[in-house]
């Protein structure tokens, strides 16, 4: 296992919002990545329920999740 490092996204100040025209709610620049890839997980039905007994096997329905979802994306519609 290994750890993994990240920075947390800058908060804009209220005065960087008004120089860029908006106000109220604005996304944090990189955690919309993360949330949209968890939101492409919950669409998988084999991860809804969880039965795996080990890592590895959770892992595999992980990748499988995200290699049919590529495999959709790069197929050619008909």
């Amino acid at each position: 296992m290994t750890k993994i490092q990240f920075q947390l996204s800058i908060k804009p100040s209220k005065q960087e919002k008004a120089a860029l025209g908006k106000c109220g709610f604005v996304p944090a620049i990189a955690r919309w990545v993360i949330e949209r890839s968890n939101a492409w997980m919950e669409r998988c039905k084999i991860l809804v329920k969880k039965f795996e007994r080990t890592l590895v096997g959770a892992t595999a329905k992980l990748n499988l999740c995200f290699i049919r979802l590529m495999i959709k994306r790069l197929a050619v519609p008909s």
